[in-house]
């Protein structure tokens, strides 16, 4: 095709959706902006203020890794007992502004400045005025970081009823989330490398707020588009308590969350690979953290090939298998560095390669974009069968339960820590002096790393297992949309904002292939259709079909 036929059909798309689809590309790139700004001040949180960096950046002493432990959990539980309050608020909510947008566009100037205040490390003196300080940031910090990421993960379920379309463009967002923390962490380590820690946590910290409130305005251009059930559109309020008990039996969500709460220590190793490096990638720890900081962008580009794969993997594979397939790839990482043992590998740039390309496998996935695409295809499943999406109450169990589990489990890793001597304020860089670390240091290392290591694969393991079990399809999920638009009360005005342009290679003719795992064909690309040929009524209800799922 010529170019300026080319142009056409874009400029086309820009204003007006694809035949079939909702979004069009001005509001696909003001979703892409939005993100970025998610990303930038979410990763600030999760470099920093976790259990094995604050006792690193704020020095909180011999027991800081169990303030770390205690901290995150208090945040954990009070986000866990706040998230049902916080979704029933969420469910009632009917601004011009739509249900999630408001929330999130809320919340990200405190969050951010939160976050600012927790690098930003005072000169402190006293080391209990230390941590009483850091109790004082972090908690609320952490709180409120948990309902605002947690409701951004939330959000594919609302900018479009169409399965494909959620995950065609969740996909490629995923790698805008990805790709500014990759770039953000590599020089947060190489200015680590010459000017220490904290000076690197500081600009680290300024820089990624300012850039992440600038970025996530894009989200005021961005629509909702949610079937509204009669029971919805009702003056009843949903009470927490029913809120809870319906989620409860959502056997779908039940599963997913219980294969994330086995796999809820595979992070483990995570925590201390910057310690791995500066005692593995050079001789000193100064050029291995410069090292470590240069190739751990390698590693932050290792969900790039499954981000750009998820689109066509979902059209071939349920996400149930695609998540098994890279959990598999991450597990067996993890078996093949654990029989290998971190003693064998001696300081140096071989070390340095072979173990990051096997960290590089380890992280080989996209579990970050498939998972909300699965909540948000179990929220309309939770529609389907309640008359309430429940997004809220959802969050309580994939997301908060789940990392609440792992704040009470972190706490067997810092007790073995204690009992073997391992201290990450050892490998702390402080000057620009190059320090090689004594022999007993690096013991220490290697056989704290060991037994990460093998946490982590044990819990990866028993998910992949769990994993098995979850059985809601693409199949299943086109059905539930079908009977959602016959049953709601918006459902024509939702449809009106189907696009009706032919775009080459949209989308919505892909759609028409969409193949599920039985070889079965399916279409959930043009809901106009949905008149021309409407769906049959299934023999049984939800509730017998629940046996299935």
């Amino acid at each position: 095709m010529g170019k300026n036929k080319a142009f056409a059909y874009l400029k086309k798309f820009w204003h007006e959706p694809p035949k079939g689809r909702y979004l069009n590309l001005k509001e696909i790139t003001c979703l892409g902006c939005a993100a970025l700004g998610i990303s930038f001040i979410s990763n600030l949180i999760q470099i920093y203020i976790t259990i094995s960096q604050l006792p690193l950046i704020y020095d909180m002493g011999r027991y800081g890794t169990l303030h770390a432990t205690v901290i995150c959990l208090i945040a954990s539980v009070s986000a866990m007992i706040i998230t049902p309050i916080y979704g029933s608020a969420v469910q009632r909510t009917k601004s011009k502004f739509g249900r999630y947008k408001p929330y999130i566009l809320f919340l990200a100037p405190i969050v951010s400045l939160l976050g600012v205040f927790a690098v930003w490390v005072p000169n402190i003196v006293a080391e209990n005025a230390r941590i009483a300080y850091v109790y004082c940031i972090c908690v609320p910090t952490l709180f409120l970081w948990n309902l605002w990421f947690n409701s951004w993960n939330m959000f594919p379920g609302v900018y479009s009823p169409n399965r494909q379309e959620r995950i065609d463009i969740w996909a490629p967002i995923g790698l805008v989330i990805g790709f500014a923390p990759t770039i953000m962490n590599m020089l947060k380590d190489i200015f680590a490398g010459f000017w220490g820690d904290i000076v690197a946590a500081r600009i680290f910290g300024v820089v990624s707020c300012v850039v992440g409130i600038i970025c996530i305005m894009g989200l005021l251009k961005v629509k909702e588009r949610v079937f509204v059930t009669e029971t919805e559109s009702g003056s009843e309020k949903l009470g927490i308590i029913k809120g809870i008990k319906m989620v409860c039996k959502n056997k779908p969500l039940m599963i997913l969350t219980l294969a994330l709460v086995l796999g809820s220590m595979k992070g483990t190793i995570d925590l201390i690979w910057n310690v791995v490096a500066r005692v593995k990638y050079a001789t000193n720890v100064q050029d291995a953290a410069k090292l470590f900081g240069t190739l751990s962008m390698v590693v932050g580009f290792a969900v790039t090939p499954n981000m750009i794969l998820l689109p066509l993997m979902t059209r071939k594979l349920n996400n149930r298998t695609i998540m098994i397939i890279w959990q598999a790839c991450n597990t067996g990482a993890l078996f093949i560095l654990g029989c290998i043992g971190f003693q064998r590998f001696q300081p140096g740039t071989t070390s340095a390669i072979i173990i990051t390309a096997l960290r590089f496998v380890s992280t080989f996935n996209a579990v970050g974009s498939l998972q909300p695409i699965m909540l948000s295809e179990i929220a309309d499943y939770q529609q389907h069968k309640s008359g309430y999406r429940l997004e809220g109450f959802i969050q309580t169990m994939a997301y908060t339960v789940p990392l609440v589990v792992t704040q009470v489990l972190v706490i067997v890793p810092a007790v073995i820590q204690g009992k073997i001597g391992f201290n990450p304020n050892n490998y702390i860089i402080d000057s620009a002096e190059k320090i090689v670390l004594p022999q007993e240091l690096v013991d220490i290392a290697d056989r704290y790393a060991n037994i990460a290591l093998w946490i982590s694969f044990v819990s990866g393991a028993l998910m992949l297992i769990c994993l098995l079990f979850y059985s809601l399809d693409k199949k299943k999920h086109a059905q539930i949309i079908e009977e959602l638009k016959q049953e709601s009360v918006n459902t024509e005005e939702i449809v009106s904002e189907q696009g009706t342009v032919s775009i080459i290679g949209s989308a919505s003719d892909m759609d028409a292939d969409i193949g599920d795992t039985d070889g079965g064909q399916i279409d959930i690309g043009d809901v106009s259709n949905a008149e021309q040929a409407p769906l049959e009524p299934a023999e049984e209800s939800l509730d017998e079909r629940d046996g299935d799922l």
